[in-house]
Protein backbone atom coordinates (compact mmCIF):
# COMPACT_ATOMS: atom_id res chain seq x y z
CA UNK A 1 0.00 0.00 0.00
CA UNK A 2 1.58 2.98 -0.82
CA UNK A 3 1.85 6.14 1.42
CA UNK A 4 0.77 9.25 0.57
CA UNK A 5 1.54 12.71 2.37
CA UNK A 6 -1.50 14.35 3.69
CA UNK A 7 -1.29 18.46 3.87
CA UNK A 8 -4.24 19.57 6.00
CA UNK A 9 -5.25 23.40 6.04
CA UNK A 10 -6.92 25.44 8.69
CA UNK A 11 -10.26 26.70 7.33
CA UNK A 12 -11.48 29.90 8.05
CA UNK A 13 -14.76 30.15 8.14
CA UNK A 14 -16.09 34.37 7.37
CA UNK A 15 -18.88 34.27 8.87
CA UNK A 16 -18.41 33.24 12.59
CA UNK A 17 -16.08 35.33 11.95
CA UNK A 18 -18.33 38.20 11.29
CA UNK A 19 -20.71 37.18 13.90
CA UNK A 20 -18.41 37.86 16.47
CA UNK A 21 -19.02 41.83 16.22
CA UNK A 22 -16.59 44.53 17.10
CA UNK A 23 -14.80 42.65 19.14
CA UNK A 24 -12.94 41.07 16.58
CA UNK A 25 -10.36 42.75 15.68
CA UNK A 26 -9.17 39.93 13.07
CA UNK A 27 -6.28 38.65 15.17
CA UNK A 28 -7.64 35.27 15.24
CA UNK A 29 -7.30 35.31 11.20
CA UNK A 30 -3.90 36.46 11.58
CA UNK A 31 -3.27 33.40 14.07
CA UNK A 32 -4.82 30.97 11.55
CA UNK A 33 -3.00 32.58 9.02
CA UNK A 34 0.72 32.25 10.95
CA UNK A 35 -0.49 28.52 12.22
CA UNK A 36 -1.15 27.65 8.03
CA UNK A 37 2.27 28.81 7.57
CA UNK A 38 4.13 27.04 10.45
CA UNK A 39 2.28 23.88 9.04
CA UNK A 40 3.82 24.20 5.51
CA UNK A 41 7.28 25.43 7.43
CA UNK A 42 7.77 22.39 9.96
CA UNK A 43 5.81 19.39 7.29
CA UNK A 44 8.19 16.94 7.79
CA UNK A 45 8.61 15.57 3.65
CA UNK A 46 9.12 11.49 3.96
CA UNK A 47 9.21 9.77 0.96
CA UNK A 48 12.46 8.16 1.67
CA UNK A 49 11.22 7.64 5.46
CA UNK A 50 8.01 5.89 3.68
CA UNK A 51 9.80 3.39 1.48
CA UNK A 52 12.40 2.81 3.94
CA UNK A 53 9.74 1.88 6.43
CA UNK A 54 7.79 -0.55 3.85
CA UNK A 55 10.97 -2.02 2.50
CA UNK A 56 9.70 -1.84 -1.10
CA UNK A 57 10.96 0.34 -4.09
CA UNK A 58 8.04 0.38 -6.88
CA UNK A 59 9.57 1.07 -10.06
CA UNK A 60 7.58 1.95 -13.71
CA UNK A 61 9.19 0.97 -16.94
CA UNK A 62 8.26 -1.01 -20.22
CA UNK A 63 10.53 -3.73 -20.27
CA UNK A 64 9.94 -2.87 -24.47
CA UNK A 65 12.70 -0.82 -24.44
CA UNK A 66 16.26 -3.04 -25.27
CA UNK A 67 18.99 -2.65 -23.95
CA UNK A 68 17.93 -0.43 -21.61
CA UNK A 69 14.60 -2.60 -20.09
CA UNK A 70 13.33 -5.52 -22.09
CA UNK A 71 12.45 -8.98 -21.29
CA UNK A 72 15.18 -11.74 -22.03
CA UNK A 73 14.92 -15.30 -23.95
CA UNK A 74 13.36 -16.23 -20.19
CA UNK A 75 11.02 -14.09 -20.00
CA UNK A 76 12.95 -11.85 -17.23
CA UNK A 77 12.92 -8.48 -17.20
CA UNK A 78 16.50 -7.08 -17.37
CA UNK A 79 18.42 -4.23 -18.92
CA UNK A 80 20.90 -1.77 -17.88
CA UNK A 81 18.69 0.51 -15.94
CA UNK A 82 16.51 -2.14 -14.68
CA UNK A 83 19.96 -3.73 -13.51
CA UNK A 84 21.27 -0.47 -12.24
CA UNK A 85 17.84 -0.46 -10.07
CA UNK A 86 18.44 -3.48 -8.39
CA UNK A 87 21.61 -2.30 -7.43
CA UNK A 88 20.63 0.46 -5.90
CA UNK A 89 17.90 -1.91 -4.04
CA UNK A 90 20.15 -3.95 -2.79
CA UNK A 91 22.47 -1.34 -1.39
CA UNK A 92 19.52 0.21 0.04
CA UNK A 93 18.43 -2.93 1.78
CA UNK A 94 14.73 -3.01 -0.40
CA UNK A 95 13.07 -5.15 -2.25
CA UNK A 96 12.57 -3.59 -6.06
CA UNK A 97 8.89 -4.20 -7.50
CA UNK A 98 8.45 -3.42 -11.47
CA UNK A 99 5.26 -2.09 -12.49
CA UNK A 100 5.98 -2.62 -16.42
CA UNK A 101 3.37 -0.84 -18.60
CA UNK A 102 3.18 1.51 -21.69
CA UNK A 103 5.77 4.32 -22.23
CA UNK A 104 3.42 6.87 -22.23
CA UNK A 105 2.05 5.93 -18.81
CA UNK A 106 5.60 5.68 -16.68
CA UNK A 107 5.35 9.31 -15.92
CA UNK A 108 1.26 9.87 -15.72
CA UNK A 109 1.93 6.67 -12.98
CA UNK A 110 4.55 8.20 -11.13
CA UNK A 111 2.58 11.50 -10.85
CA UNK A 112 -0.25 9.76 -9.94
CA UNK A 113 1.30 7.84 -7.13
CA UNK A 114 1.09 4.84 -8.48
CA UNK A 115 5.02 4.31 -8.82
CA UNK A 116 8.04 5.52 -6.48
CA UNK A 117 10.32 6.28 -9.24
CA UNK A 118 10.00 6.24 -13.41
CA UNK A 119 13.01 4.37 -14.76
CA UNK A 120 12.91 4.15 -18.91
CA UNK A 121 15.79 6.25 -20.18
CA UNK A 122 14.43 9.39 -19.66
CA UNK A 123 16.01 12.46 -20.77
CA UNK A 124 15.93 15.52 -18.10
CA UNK A 125 13.85 17.94 -19.85
CA UNK A 126 12.62 21.51 -18.76
CA UNK A 127 9.16 20.31 -19.08
CA UNK A 128 9.54 17.41 -17.21
CA UNK A 129 10.93 19.42 -14.58
CA UNK A 130 8.19 21.55 -14.03
CA UNK A 131 6.15 18.02 -12.79
CA UNK A 132 9.06 15.49 -11.22
CA UNK A 133 12.30 15.43 -9.81
CA UNK A 134 15.16 13.65 -11.13
CA UNK A 135 18.22 11.57 -9.19
CA UNK A 136 21.45 12.56 -10.80
CA UNK A 137 22.27 11.82 -14.25
CA UNK A 138 23.69 7.92 -15.04
CA UNK A 139 23.19 7.23 -18.88
CA UNK A 140 25.31 10.47 -21.44
CA UNK A 141 24.28 10.06 -24.78
CA UNK A 142 22.60 11.60 -28.08
CA UNK A 143 20.09 10.56 -30.81
CA UNK A 144 20.76 9.43 -34.22
CA UNK A 145 19.07 7.79 -37.34
CA UNK A 146 18.66 4.46 -39.05
CA UNK A 147 18.57 4.34 -42.35
CA UNK A 148 18.34 2.21 -45.56
CA UNK A 149 22.16 1.43 -46.30
CA UNK A 150 22.07 3.25 -49.76
CA UNK A 151 21.05 6.22 -47.72
CA UNK A 152 23.96 6.21 -45.81
CA UNK A 153 25.49 9.16 -47.01
CA UNK A 154 22.34 10.92 -48.44
CA UNK A 155 21.85 12.37 -44.38
CA UNK A 156 24.92 14.41 -43.38
CA UNK A 157 23.56 16.30 -40.53
CA UNK A 158 20.46 16.39 -38.68
CA UNK A 159 19.10 19.32 -40.26
CA UNK A 160 18.92 16.77 -43.58
CA UNK A 161 15.74 15.42 -42.51
CA UNK A 162 13.78 18.09 -42.53
CA UNK A 163 11.03 17.13 -44.80
CA UNK A 164 11.76 13.92 -44.48
CA UNK A 165 9.22 10.79 -43.38
CA UNK A 166 10.56 9.52 -40.06
CA UNK A 167 9.51 7.04 -37.61
CA UNK A 168 9.66 7.39 -33.44
CA UNK A 169 8.61 5.10 -31.16
CA UNK A 170 6.61 7.14 -29.34
CA UNK A 171 4.85 10.81 -29.70
CA UNK A 172 5.43 11.84 -26.31
CA UNK A 173 9.46 10.90 -26.38
CA UNK A 174 12.10 13.57 -27.19
CA UNK A 175 12.74 12.30 -30.40
CA UNK A 176 9.34 12.89 -31.43
CA UNK A 177 9.52 16.60 -30.51
CA UNK A 178 13.21 16.94 -31.91
CA UNK A 179 11.57 15.29 -35.06
CA UNK A 180 8.82 18.00 -34.97
CA UNK A 181 11.23 21.14 -34.32
CA UNK A 182 13.50 20.02 -37.25
CA UNK A 183 10.87 19.55 -39.85
CA UNK A 184 10.59 16.32 -40.19
CA UNK A 185 7.05 14.18 -40.59
CA UNK A 186 7.38 12.06 -37.97
CA UNK A 187 4.99 9.05 -37.21
CA UNK A 188 4.58 7.35 -33.95
CA UNK A 189 4.66 3.28 -33.85
CA UNK A 190 3.26 1.27 -31.18
CA UNK A 191 3.71 -1.82 -33.08
CA UNK A 192 7.91 -2.21 -32.15
CA UNK A 193 10.77 -1.91 -33.68
CA UNK A 194 10.47 -4.94 -35.76
CA UNK A 195 7.36 -2.50 -37.57
CA UNK A 196 9.65 0.35 -37.37
CA UNK A 197 12.47 -1.19 -39.65
CA UNK A 198 10.64 -2.77 -41.91
CA UNK A 199 8.86 0.02 -42.81
CA UNK A 200 11.97 1.69 -43.35
CA UNK A 201 13.57 -1.24 -45.61
CA UNK A 202 10.06 -0.62 -47.79
CA UNK A 203 10.80 2.99 -48.34
CA UNK A 204 7.93 3.92 -46.05
CA UNK A 205 10.11 5.35 -43.68
CA UNK A 206 13.33 7.05 -44.72
CA UNK A 207 14.73 6.99 -41.00
CA UNK A 208 14.07 6.07 -37.61
CA UNK A 209 14.78 8.35 -34.45
CA UNK A 210 16.39 7.03 -31.64
CA UNK A 211 19.35 6.82 -28.66
CA UNK A 212 22.77 6.44 -30.86
CA UNK A 213 23.16 3.44 -28.40
CA UNK A 214 20.05 1.99 -28.88
CA UNK A 215 19.93 1.79 -32.49
CA UNK A 216 23.06 0.16 -32.43
CA UNK A 217 22.26 -2.51 -30.35
CA UNK A 218 18.43 -2.46 -32.58
CA UNK A 219 20.38 -3.16 -35.67
CA UNK A 220 22.58 -5.98 -34.09
CA UNK A 221 19.51 -7.58 -32.75
CA UNK A 222 17.35 -6.90 -35.92
CA UNK A 223 20.53 -8.55 -38.31
CA UNK A 224 19.49 -7.26 -41.75
CA UNK A 225 22.73 -5.09 -43.73
CA UNK A 226 20.24 -3.57 -46.00
CA UNK A 227 20.17 -1.13 -42.64
CA UNK A 228 23.06 0.98 -41.15
CA UNK A 229 23.27 4.40 -38.69
CA UNK A 230 23.87 7.69 -40.33
CA UNK A 231 26.94 8.44 -38.65
CA UNK A 232 27.41 11.81 -38.88
CA UNK A 233 23.80 12.26 -37.75
CA UNK A 234 24.44 13.36 -34.21
CA UNK A 235 21.45 15.49 -32.49
CA UNK A 236 19.86 15.62 -29.24
CA UNK A 237 22.87 15.36 -26.41
CA UNK A 238 20.94 13.85 -23.66
CA UNK A 239 21.43 13.33 -19.65
CA UNK A 240 19.07 10.60 -18.86
CA UNK A 241 18.24 9.42 -14.95
CA UNK A 242 15.59 8.38 -13.19
CA UNK A 243 12.39 10.92 -11.82
CA UNK A 244 10.70 10.90 -8.49
CA UNK A 245 7.69 12.73 -8.02
CA UNK A 246 8.40 16.49 -7.45
CA UNK A 247 8.94 17.78 -3.50
CA UNK A 248 10.06 13.69 -2.98
CA UNK A 249 13.31 15.37 -2.35
CA UNK A 250 14.37 12.99 0.37
CA UNK A 251 14.17 10.26 -1.93
CA UNK A 252 15.59 11.98 -5.15
CA UNK A 253 18.50 12.16 -2.37
CA UNK A 254 18.93 9.02 -1.20
CA UNK A 255 18.97 7.49 -4.64
CA UNK A 256 21.44 9.99 -5.81
CA UNK A 257 23.68 9.57 -2.84
CA UNK A 258 23.63 5.45 -3.45
CA UNK A 259 23.77 6.02 -7.48
CA UNK A 260 27.24 7.78 -6.65
CA UNK A 261 28.67 5.34 -5.09
CA UNK A 262 27.86 2.74 -8.09
CA UNK A 263 29.24 5.17 -9.96
CA UNK A 264 32.35 5.49 -7.89
CA UNK A 265 33.29 1.63 -7.64
CA UNK A 266 32.79 1.08 -11.40
CA UNK A 267 29.46 -0.53 -11.26
CA UNK A 268 27.33 1.38 -13.60
CA UNK A 269 30.42 1.62 -16.31
CA UNK A 270 30.37 -2.21 -15.95
CA UNK A 271 26.47 -2.10 -16.65
CA UNK A 272 27.08 0.08 -19.16
CA UNK A 273 29.76 -1.81 -21.13
CA UNK A 274 27.69 -4.70 -20.94
CA UNK A 275 24.41 -4.03 -22.16
CA UNK A 276 25.12 -1.03 -24.05
CA UNK A 277 28.34 -1.71 -25.60
CA UNK A 278 30.57 1.65 -24.09
CA UNK A 279 31.05 3.89 -21.23
CA UNK A 280 28.05 6.55 -20.85
CA UNK A 281 28.86 7.78 -17.30
CA UNK A 282 30.84 10.28 -18.81
CA UNK A 283 28.74 14.16 -21.01
CA UNK A 284 29.57 13.31 -24.33
CA UNK A 285 31.41 16.40 -26.75
CA UNK A 286 28.64 18.13 -27.96
CA UNK A 287 30.44 20.29 -30.42
CA UNK A 288 29.06 18.16 -33.04
CA UNK A 289 25.82 17.64 -31.87
CA UNK A 290 22.73 19.57 -33.15
CA UNK A 291 20.26 20.81 -30.37
CA UNK A 292 17.25 22.61 -31.20
CA UNK A 293 15.27 25.04 -28.73
CA UNK A 294 11.93 23.41 -27.60
CA UNK A 295 13.40 20.34 -26.95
Amino acid sequence: MKKKLLYTGILSVSGFLLACGPADNGDDAETDTAQEELGEDTAEETSWADIEEEGVLTVGTSGTYAPITFFDENNELTGFEVELVREIGERLDLEVEFETMDFDGILPSLRNGQIDVAAHDFAITEERLEIFDFVDPHKFSYGSIIVRQEDADRFKSAYDLEGVDVAVGSLTSNYAIFADNIGANGTAYDGGVEAILRDVINGNQDAYLNDYLVLLNTLNEFGDDQLTIAEDVKFHATESAMAVLKGNTSLRDRLSETLQELMDDGTVSELSVEFLGADVTEPVDESEIVSLDGE
